[in-house]
């Protein structure tokens, strides 16, 4: 077991934002020259993507016995404020990355680089409608006192690497987004392809099968998961079933031969 020291938080939201707040991290097995295994982790608290390198030595006395480090390369600088949550590295184009945003509700593409650090590819990208929260709406009050209505979750590739499915609290949907790879940026854009409702409350987590035909959707206030057809052509998704599991935080696919 490794304990890593996290230091002070950005500040830039003080009630939310005066520690560190590793609030994921993800295993990548970069090609050379990097590590033979670095930890990305998604730092909330210090608006950060801070990366990792995890090695192991094998003690000089005895072979047998080997001691696992784990230390501090570099960060990348998020916006002030924005929250980074999650990451995820595009299946298919392993430089690239996204990264959701929680206290902006945006999603980010990050680059690695030749020299195995980080840079934004270009600014973030609300998922929510520009009107949000409708002050014509009962409810648009409520929602602005939570950081403004902006409450980012989840956000993953498809298994083609040419889709992003990011999901907003409060707003309760999935924004769809196209990744287009733009010659000579090395980064790409993102594109809006359709954004539609969630069909419960609160989306914590997303899951996208292996195949990626299926989307499953954690719902913590609504308790239940719902599912989601994916077209391939065009990567929107339709509704297709729910499933009750009380507060629903998380939810992953495995496959049944791993079930002992």
């Amino acid at each position: 077991q490794i304990c890593i020291p996290f230091g002070p938080g950005s500040n830039a939201d003080p009630e939310r934002q005066q520690s560190s707040h590793a609030h994921s991290a993800c295993i990548v097995t970069p090609p050379f020259p990097y590590s033979m295994m670095d930890l990305c982790c998604a730092d909330l608290g210090s608006d950060a993507i801070v990366q990792y390198s995890v090695n192991t030595t094998v003690s000089i006395t005895d072979s047998s016995t080997s001691t696992l480090q784990c230390i501090e390369k570099r960060r990348l600088a998020a916006p002030p404020g924005s929250g980074p949550r999650s990451l995820m590295f595009n299946p298919t184009i392993h430089n690239i990355a996204i990264v959701s945003l929680e206290m902006t509700a945006q999603v980010w593409l990050i680059q690695r680089l030749k020299d195995g650090s980080f840079e934004g590819c270009g600014d973030p990208i609300s998922i929510l409608p520009e009107q949000w929260p409708d002050d014509d709406e009962e409810s648009a009050k409520e929602k602005k006192q939570f950081n403004g209505g902006r409450w980012a979750s989840d956000a993953v590739w498809s298994p083609d690497g040419k889709y992003v499915y990011a999901a907003a609290r409060l707003h309760n949907s999935i924004s769809v987004f196209k990744y287009i790879v733009e010659s000579g940026s090395g980064g790409g854009r993102l594109e809006l392809v359709q954004r539609v409702p969630t069909e419960g409350l609160t989306p914590r987590c997303l899951c996208m099968s292996e195949c990626g035909k299926c989307l499953l959707v954690a719902h913590q206030h609504s308790h239940d998961i719902s599912s989601f057809r994916r077209e391939e052509g065009d990567g929107t998704i339709v509704f297709a079933d729910r499933l009750e599991v009380p507060n629903a935080a998380c939810v992953k696919l495995v496959r049944p031969e791993l079930i002992g």
